[in-house]
């Protein structure tokens, strides 16, 4: 049986370049460390933060922490942009049997099980294809997260005794320039309804739109061993229908 070495050569490159990369995080901390001594000496109390901020510490936002951001933000946009765009068959039929079931079941009246299970198949198929991109995405940000980490633990090694600590090392999601996925990465669903790419951002709400109609009516559908008339999202609980 042959072993296959380019898998386990792969694993050790990508270790390798984590670190090297976690280095130079931890040697660009220690570099700007002095610079950020005033700012971290007296850090806004935590009652004062702006919840609904982009950031809670936008005096702390260093050209290192928004180059990271940066790149997370450039690697998610390219993930969702390879998406739309592997997937462009798919988004295409996807419109088509949604203009299809809109017209059967709203302007002709006349149920059609048949072709609803296909577009329900479609969406499943969207849905999971969504969903694997939602994942990666989400690695994305979780590696420039750990980044974040080694810059600010070597800013403040570098700085220390400090009167306090400036925010808690041990609450990642607290750390200055903490990376999140937007909300648009909750509701998948909706870049179906874009026309012509993915840029501007579709306006949620919006019921005009045939493959809103369409998921509307197949999230009404009963499932198996529901009581006639209960909607899927009713049984399913929130979020159903959203990717």
């Amino acid at each position: 049986m042959r072993i296959d070495t380019n898998r386990f050569s792969s694993s050790a490159r990508y270790a390798w370049r984590g670190r090297i990369t976690a280095f130079h995080d931890r040697y660009q901390g220690r570099k700007d460390a002095p610079g950020l001594r005033a700012r971290l000496v007296s850090p806004t109390h935590p009652d004062a933060l702006l919840r609904d901020a982009a950031d809670p510490y936008p005096e702390l936002l260093t050209p290192h922490v928004l180059g990271i951001r940066a790149s997370a933000s450039r690697g998610a946009d390219q993930l969702r942009s390879r998406l739309l765009h592997d997937e462009r068959e798919l988004c295409a039929r996807i419109h088509a049997e949604s203009v299809r079931v809109v017209t059967q079941y709203e302007v002709r009246q006349a149920p059609a099980p048949a072709a609803l299970a296909r577009y329900g198949e479609l969406i499943g198929v969207w849905r999971a294809a969504a969903g694997v991109c939602r994942g990666r995405a989400a690695v994305l940000t979780h590696e420039a997260n750990q980044r974040l980490a080694h810059y600010w633990a070597a800013v403040l090694t570098s700085l220390r005794p400090l009167p306090q600590e400036p925010f808690p090392m041990d609450h990642p999601h607290r750390l200055p320039g903490h990376i999140a996925l937007d909300e648009s990465w909750q509701h998948t669903d909706d870049w179906l309804r874009v026309d012509g790419g993915l840029w501007p951002a579709p306006v949620r709400g919006r019921t005009d739109h045939p493959v809103t109609r369409a998921l509307a009516i197949l999230d009404e559908q009963p499932v198996r061993g529901e009581a006639p008339g209960t909607p899927r999202g009713a049984a399913t609980g929130p979020g159903w229908g959203h990717g």
